[in-house]
């Protein structure tokens, strides 16, 4: 295994501030002179050249016996270990285990710089602009007038189809295909066998047939999306299908044609959304969770995993549950009698009064 370059303590937490622009508070305390990390450790097992954190209190016991060079933490956590003192390299935050990811993406870029260029097994058309900045690796193929942005990388037997737009900082893990005429934006991360841009779900019914509708639309991924392996973006039929800004989008999901994700949604593996469905900002979605098309998810709602959403009702902010798989008739006859549970409650409550009444007055006889 190659040997980790060593960083001084403060330069990563001077890289950890770029990275995050400044939005996360960080102090660096202690003896740090002369302490270099290189990478990321966990508290039990931690080595002198790691940063070890403290996320969850419960484990503040391990603080003291970890080997760390540095630990990151809360105030009010380091007050409770070393009361005012300060015998050890600490950075304290408000948000260690953000500042864990922050710093992990650093130490990631830093071990992980690649050189730039053209492998002589990639195919790149003659109208296409790649930054000579950029890597393109062996079997990927770039196809006409595409453009791929600076320092972006594009991983063995991917495909950057005509007209598609990849920026800056972006990866393509291999075997991922972007469609024609698509826009990835920067710093974003797709996972190997991920498809951006292929057809829509399309037909129209005519005399017991389907009829294709050629979808004419595009996908547009802005900046900082990760797209999970082996997830499909299909192409809108006339609009485009569209992710917003710093969402995140896990292995082996359906994001239908003409679906609108807001900025910095979540959505968990196996999940899927149909048509024409669109989601607000900061939206969860869990696991294995199935939305129907032409629904609107407002901004800040989960859908918990295995659920099943076919309609949304107003101001409602978690929907939850699902039901074992039965046939048709006993699904519906099931559904009907859970709506009518409520009501049903209050009566059997009414009759259990009445019988109370009733057997107290025979007890008085």
């Amino acid at each position: 295994m190659t040997q980790r370059t060593a960083y001084p303590i403060a330069v990563l937490v001077e890289a950890v501030r770029q990275q995050c622009a400044g939005r996360l508070a960080q102090e660096l305390v202690g003896p740090y002179e002369g302490v270099a990390v290189r990478s990321i450790g966990a508290l039990s097992h931690a080595k002198p050249d790691e940063v070890a954190f403290l996320a969850n209190p419960k484990f503040i016991h391990e603080v003291k016996d970890c080997q760390a060079g540095v630990i990151v933490l809360r105030k009010e956590d380091k007050e409770v270990i070393y009361g005012d003192e300060t015998p050890r390299a600490m950075v304290i935050t408000p948000n260690p285990y953000a500042w864990f990811a922050f710093a992990l993406q650093v130490v990631e870029k830093l071990q992980n710089q690649f050189a730039s260029g053209i492998h002589p097994h990639a195919s790149v058309a003659v109208t296409a602009k790649v930054d000579p900045t950029a890597r393109v690796d062996a079997g990927a193929v770039i196809e006409d007038h595409a453009v791929v942005g600076a320092r972006a990388w594009i991983g063995a037997n991917s495909v950057v189809g005509v007209g598609s737009v990849i920026g800056d900082d972006t990866r393509l893990h291999p075997n991922v295909t972007v469609d024609h005429h698509c826009t990835i934006g920067a710093r974003c991360v797709l996972q190997s066998g991920c498809v951006i841009g292929g057809d829509g779900f399309g037909f129209a019914p005519f005399e017991g047939e389907w009829v294709k509708i050629p979808q004419i639309g595009s996908v547009r991924i802005e900046d900082d999306v990760e797209i999970g392996a082996n997830t499909a973006v299909d192409r809108g039929a006339l609009d485009d299908t569209v992710i917003g800004k710093g969402s995140k989008v896990d292995n082996l999901i359906q994001i239908a044609h003409n679906c609108r994700l807001g900025e910095h949604c979540v959505m968990a593996g196996a999940a899927s959304m149909a048509g024409s469905t669109t989601l607000g900002d900061h939206v969860t979605v869990g696991g294995a969770a199935n939305i129907n098309g032409h629904i609107k998810i407002p901004s800040g709602a989960t859908i918990g995993p295995a659920t099943t959403v076919i309609s949304y009702p107003d101001d409602t902010k978690l929907m939850m549950g699902f039901f074992p798989a039965m046939p048709n008739r006993e699904f519906e006859r099931s559904a009907v009698m859970i709506k009518h549970l409520p009501e049903m409650r209050k009566r059997l409550r009414a009759l259990e009064a009445a019988l109370a009444k009733l057997e107290d007055n025979q007890k008085e006889k």
